[in-house]
């Protein structure tokens, strides 16, 4: 096997860890590093170095936007708790700037994704085994055991529902691991070429995520199966992104008009296994936005937020909320703003490439970022999962900068861009220049090669 298909080695260790239960973590000098957190203290000076010293590999606006996040998310709990602010912000920063630039750096071609992805899927059929007993025998066996063998205490809840157990396996919780299982679907549909594995692989990951009984994952699933569905029946259809568009407002005004519910309600308390948690949900948003609009500069940082007398727990079931609500709107908006420019690169970049497939591929990543960054509406974000949520965009970010062996083919020829890369919109298509060559019309690349000879050479 050629070392190009093969997953890196930093990639391999930062999925490994991402099955490291928190009972593993290492105590040091007073602070405790996750097997996760560990891996990216390691790796992400590699990675730094490897992006800068590489020809193949520049920072990007949205590189940018990333490491100001991570600068504002450290200085503003430093801010607001000093030492232990510090330290808090910190981690967070860590596992920010660390999944996404581990994944950044060494995930550069489709062999290096493919690779990445088998070994994802390697993963999630590791976390399914262990989670399935836990499922089926009512018990939290992993934590349990881990418990009486190292004396940390993780807390766990039996909960059932549909007369099966919520399974933790080696997460912090059973939405985490669904969302781990759920969330590259249409990213892996894509990658993977051979149509009876992509079948196997797609269902072992909707049995994994059914297995954590959580409401958001399977959402997660389900949006990008369905984006899987209008992609595969509308790709005919001309103009059906503006078609779509169209439709999904008009689903909304009238769901605004028939239902005595808003839409976000009727998703929030009706698209629930358990509606109770959905109308929680609802109520942490609304008061969590009162904080927001309080406090919209630097947040709240660690101190507890306000809310109503009978919402006794702290939980913030919302990644998007917590980021506005703890560390300020600019923090928020930095993040979102670095992800919107990252989409944006990703799919004009994408006829850049010479691998068609890649063309196909960004697609997937588009449609899993679509699906997480909704999930991340009603699921907070902490810990293995805020790390593989910014691994899972660092995955996309070669598309958008592509390197320049990607511009040609295997074999040196120039390649032709597909007809949707010479099409604008309301303009008379133009003929776009064949990437691998610094001209596009023949004519001008002969002309431009003979004065572009030595003086004194012979025409």
């Amino acid at each position: 096997m050629r070392a190009a298909s093969k997953v890196p080695i930093p990639v391999a260790l930062v999925l490994v860890s991402f099955l490291c239960p928190t009972e593993f973590s290492l105590y040091m000098a007073g602070l405790r590093l996750p097997p996760h957190r560990l891996a990216l203290l390691l790796l992400l000076p590699v990675a730094l170095f490897k992006i800068v010293t590489s020809r193949d590999q520049r920072l990007r606006a949205f590189d940018v936007l990333l490491i100001l996040y991570g600068i504002w998310t450290l200085g503003v709990y430093a801010q607001h708790a000093g030492k232990d602010g510090f330290v808090y912000g910190g981690s967070l920063a860590l596992e920010a700037l660390g999944g996404y630039f581990i994944a950044r750096a060494f995930v550069r071609t489709t062999e290096q994704l493919r690779a990445t992805m088998r070994a994802f899927m390697a993963s999630v059929a590791v976390a399914a085994l262990i989670a399935l007993p836990e499922t089926l025998l009512g018990q939290t066996f992993t934590h349990d055991i881990l418990h009486r063998l190292t004396g940390y205490y993780h807390p766990t809840g039996v909960e059932t529902r549909l007369g099966l157990t919520r399974a933790y396996g080696t997460f912090d919780h059973p939405i985490h691991y669904g969302t781990f299982c759920a969330a590259l679907f249409a990213l892996f549909w894509f990658t993977e070429l051979r149509q009876v594995k992509r079948r196997i692989n797609g269902a072992l990951m909707a049995f994994a995520t059914f297995l954590g009984l959580s409401s958001a994952p399977m959402l997660c699933l389900g949006l990008q199966g369905g984006m899987l569905v209008w992609d595969r029946f509308t790709r005919p259809i001309k103009g059906r992104m503006t078609l779509t568009l169209a439709g999904l407002v008009g689903v909304y005004i009238a769901m605004s008009v028939l239902s005595s519910r808003s839409p976000i309600a009727f998703i929030a308390t009706g698209m629930t296994l358990d509606p109770w948690t959905g109308f929680y949900r609802l109520q942490i948003w609304e008061n969590g936005m009162l904080n927001v609009w309080a406090n919209p500069w630097t947040g709240i940082g660690l101190g507890d937020w306000e809310r109503p007398w009978w919402m006794i727990s702290d939980t913030v079931d919302a990644y998007w909320l917590v980021t506005a609500m703890r560390q300020g709107i600019p923090s928020f908006l930095l993040l979102a703003l670095a992800i919107v420019v990252l989409g944006r690169d990703v799919i004009k970049r994408r006829m850049r490439h010479a691998d068609a497939q890649t063309r196909v591929i960004a697609m997937g990543w588009m449609m899993s970022l679509i699906a997480l960054s909704l999930v991340g509406c009603t699921v907070h974000y902490w810990n293995v999962l805020h790390t593989f949520f910014f691994f899972f965009i660092g995955l996309g970010a070669w598309i958008a900068d592509p390197t320049r062996a990607a511009l040609t083919s295997p074999a040196g020829q120039t390649v032709q861009p597909s007809p949707s890369a010479v099409r604008s919109n309301n303009r008379r298509p133009r003929v776009e220049p064949r990437y691998g060559r610094p001209y596009g019309h023949p004519a001008l690349a002969r002309s431009v090669a003979m004065h572009a000879r030595p003086l004194g050479a012979t025409h």
